[in-house]
């Protein structure tokens, strides 16, 4: 029997009406995930998706990540089910009745052709050939005969060419036929494996990068966000707190005010009567969560009075109901080895609270150093498995009434009765987030008015601290491997690309690749130089390219080994025979031993004659694995010893140069000079005097009227960088509207705006860090915009030390903490701010703690004296022993 409410569609705003849920516009960014708790509707998010696509004649694709399946055979068979759809759409191709029929669609030119072998390759990238020779002697009428098999592997390297990008580009193809949308959906993508997470983020940049009307559409859990940040190694994706390629959807409670008219419509049509208070009773229960309430609400019709519908009395009966047989799914909840006794005892503190709630940090505060994080741990485990909810970034709930209620029950407690000052935030619990974050139409606006990477309206001319040039158009390299390094959105990338004008402007050839999680080095530069190969047999002898192109083609198909068999058979013909064989392994040359160290050989020795230089560009190497840094740094060292021109220039993140150290010793583990000989250019943030001029120039060339104090409030903002300084930038021209006029207010709003919708990348972020790592983050925000000295220098002592400094390291590298000469602060004022509220700290923008009063209920919660709210510690202990 069906159920009145087999499903709860509700159309989601955020608080200033702007749409969350997709519409029958698609949005301007092409790569959207939606995100957050069990029950709220992710899923759902992707079937509005696919009945959007029905109405407007799009198609979908639709595929659900796992563990024990690479997303590339997910992909085939998402393809396979949606072929009719396809042929239908492109193709004309609708099922024929006739054999006369389907013999004259076989002759039709099929556009879906690439599509299909494409998809083919991409699940067969890996499968291991054989070719070989049999050799027969004897048999017919002889009763013996002799057989001998030599077989040479020719295992593809990799079938290069065919990957999701390949795909994307394939249905983008398909597109320019009709111009209608193609969707690709991806749903649970938190169980994906990390392999598959790295595909999905270099997938949304490429999309992003199409001039086609194909969407990416994922969906999943409250942890999807912190994983493809992991994954994505500071590539676009999801990166930092300041780039992600991710149009972010955060899914959370329902307000009252959405909830309602989405029951109350679904009984009319049902033509079920129902009191209004009896509703109310059903919205108070469900609490925001959509699933409960339709659970509630099936309940409420069963229950249901045939001449009065849903009572107030048949919606208690419901909740009761309800409550009463998920009492087995809260004990296996509270059983479960994933709910840890960090876990079982901050549930046990808030359920003690009833519908107080309770103030975490007085909680984490009252734990002390040391100890904070596992209970900061069990919080943002809590609140992904939808057990907690958070209000305001301080007060912790538990959303499901009947889970507050058994726990109460199960631990024997008695829940306090409410507070005379709530805790809650007086809008209530279900105050919606600002729309997602991702600004493509802001992005937009930045680019109009800064210009893109290949043609800015004002270029910055980087130094390095001794005030050399850091650009090699403008300082030319110390021997032939150049490193840029610096932290996310400092300028790293466009130095490759400023090369590559340079090199453009020059006639040099250029050849520039991105190091990534899901393909090796050598498989990216063997695609890179086949792309370029018609440049090559422009300037080069035939001779030489030919010999370029054997190289590459021994490096694309690695012949391991051979096998030889031996079989001698005995029997005579047509009979039976026996057979006795051997087989072995051959030791034969192959072609295992051809590495980028030979190519680049050959590239110096066609470079050589004319001395025009050849670059081999590298981004991303926080993408790189250990072994390809070691090939990178083997490839140095036989370019150092070439002495053609031939150069390596590469960039990557703070930490490129030390993994690159590491990686030079190979097993052994200890470095060698071969990654110290590498002329190593560090961006550091941008200065004041460096940031004013890179933003007024832009706006006086557009037209654009601005205040001074706007542009000084958007230069501290920015805090030094030139990524960060764009957006919000692009923020600010989005409010401006036609006016054109930047004022301060207008700045601040969109600073303001931009960190809220940034929320959900500092919560990815935080949940990433060690311990270590999460207790530098506090030390560094209680010390506000002036942040402290680095760990070596902050006076801590003992082991401590090493690992804060570790820990500082590291942060730097992911661009949490931003470091000039021997200090340190956090990176994104945002996210420093979040932190403060977070843990507690009241450190004002000076950096000087200040000391606030605590509301009756968080007194109540820390235990502690009235008078004071202590920063992060022990009870009592001041702000400052975190300095």
């Amino acid at each position: 029997m069906a159920q009145v409410f087999d499903s709860l569609r509700v159309t989601r705003t955020d608080r200033l009406g702007h749409p969350i849920s997709l519409g029958h516009e698609l949005p301007e960014s092409k790569a959207i995930l939606f995100t957050g708790p069990p029950g709220m509707g992710k899923s759902s998010e992707l079937d509005r998706a696919e009945d959007l696509a029905a109405q407007h004649g799009w198609t979908t694709i639709r595929l659900s990540a796992s563990a024990d399946m690479p997303l590339e055979h997910h992909l085939t068979g998402a393809v396979r089910n949606s072929l009719a759809a396809l042929e239908t759409r492109f193709a004309g191709r609708a099922p024929a009745a006739t054999s006369a029929g389907r013999m004259l669609r076989r002759l039709r030119p099929d556009p879906l052709r690439n599509l299909r072998k494409t998809v083919n390759d991409l699940t067969r990238s890996g499968r291991k050939t054989r070719v070989g020779i049999e050799t027969r002697v004897g048999g017919g009428a002889l009763p013996v005969q002799a057989i001998h098999k030599t077989e040479q592997d020719t295992t593809a390297y990799d079938k290069l060419g065919t990957t999701l990008n390949d795909f994307a580009d394939e249905l983008g193809r398909l597109t320019e036929l009709d111009g209608r949308p193609i969707v690709l959906l991806v749903d649970n993508i938190d169980r994906a494996k990390e392999k598959d997470r790295a595909g999905l983020n270099e997938l949304a940049i490429h999309i992003e990068g199409l001039d086609r009307p194909v969407w990416l559409v994922a969906a999943g859990g409250s942890m999807s966000t912190p994983a493809l940040m992991q994954a994505s190694r500071r590539m676009s994706g999801i990166a930092t707190t300041t780039s992600n390629q991710f149009d972010v959807r955060e899914l959370g409670a329902l307000s009252d005010e959405q909830l309602r008219p989405a029951i109350t419509a679904i009984l009319r049509d049902a033509r079920i009567p129902y009191e209004d208070a009896a509703i109310e009773s059903l919205l108070a229960a469900a609490n925001g969560h959509p699933t409960r309430l339709r659970n509630l609400c099936n309940a409420a019709v069963a229950y249901r009075d045939g001449e009065h519908g849903i009572t107030v009395f048949t919606a208690a009966r419901a909740t009761a109901r309800v409550n009463a047989d998920a009492a087995q799914l809260y004990q296996d909840l509270w059983d479960q080895k994933g709910t840890t006794g960090a876990q079982k005892d901050l549930l046990t503190r808030v359920a003690a609270e009833g519908r107080n709630g309770l103030y975490m940090p007085a909680v984490t505060q009252a734990a002390g150093p040391g100890a904070w994080q596992q209970i900061d741990e069990a919080r943002q485990d809590l609140v992904a498995r939808g057990l907690l909810r958070e209000h305001d970034g301080t007060v912790v709930t538990i959303p499901d009434h009947g889970f507050r209620d058994w726990l109460n029950g199960y631990l024997g407690q008695t829940p306090k009765p409410p507070a005379t000052q709530p805790l809650l935030p007086g809008s209530g619990p279900h105050e919606s987030a600002l729309a997602p974050a991702h600004p493509t139409g802001k992005r937009e606006k930045a680019n109009q008015l800064f210009g893109q990477a290949d043609k800015l309206v004002h270029q910055v001319d980087r130094k390095d601290e001794h005030g050399r040039a850091l650009s090699l158009d403008q300082r030319v390299p110390r021997g032939t491997s150049v490193l840029f390094t610096g932290p996310p959105g400092s300028g790293t990338s466009h130095e490759l690309t400023r090369t590559k004008q340079l090199a453009d402007a020059e006639g040099w050839i250029s050849i520039r690749m991105d190091a990534t999680r899901r393909e090796s080095i050598e498989a990216r530069m063997i695609r890179a130089l086949q792309d370029q190969l018609e440049t090559f047999e422009e300037r080069f002898p035939p001779g030489e390219v030919k010999e370029l192109k054997k190289l590459l083609t021994k490096m694309a198909v690695r012949t391991q080994n051979q096998m030889h068999t031996a079989q001698v058979r005995f029997g005579i013909a047509p009979g039976p025979r026996v057979g006795v064989q051997t087989s072995w392994e051959g030791v034969a040359k192959d072609s295992v031993g051809t590495t980028l160290n030979e190519v680049a050989a050959q590239l110096g020795k066609m470079a050589a004659p004319t001395g025009q230089p050849i670059l081999l560009m590298v981004d991303n190497l926080d993408a790189a694995d250990k072994q390809d840094l070691s090939t990178l740094t083997s490839l140095s060292a036989e370019l150092r010893r070439a002495k053609q021109p031939l150069f390596l220039i590469a960039a990557g993140g703070e930490e490129a140069t030390s993994r690159l150290l590491e990686a030079s010793g190979g097993d052994a583990g200890k470095e060698t000079m071969d990654a110290a000989r590498w002329d190593v250019r560090r961006l550091t943030p941008l200065s004041t005097e460096e940031l004013r001029p890179a933003l007024t120039r832009p706006l006086e060339a557009a037209g654009i009227r601005y205040d001074p104090a706007a542009v000084e409030h958007l230069i501290a903002a920015a805090n030094g960088n030139p990524s960060r300084m764009r957006t919000l930038t692009g923020e600010a021209l989005e409010l401006a509207g036609p006016d054109r006029t930047l004022t301060a207010d207008i700045a601040a709003t969109a600073t303001g705006r931009h960190e809220l919708r940034s929320r959900v990348l500092y919560d990815a972020a935080w949940y990433n860090c060690s311990p270590a790592e999460k207790d530098m983050l506090a030390k560094t925000a209680a010390h506000g915009a002036h942040g402290m000295p680095i760990p070596t220098r902050a006076g801590v002592e003992g082991p401590e030390r090493w690992t804060l400094d570790a820990a500082s390291q590291k942060l730097v590298s992911r661009g949490l903490l931003t470091r000039t000469g021997h200090q340190v602060k956090v990176g994104d004022p945002g996210f420093q701010k979040w932190v403060q509220t977070r843990l507690g700290l009241a450190a004002a923008q000076s950096g000087i703690a200040q000391v606030t009063q605590l509301p009756e209920a968080k007194q109540a919660a820390a235990v502690r004296p009235p008078e004071t709210r202590p920063a992060l510690g022990q009870a009592g202990r001041d702000l400052q022993t975190y300095r």
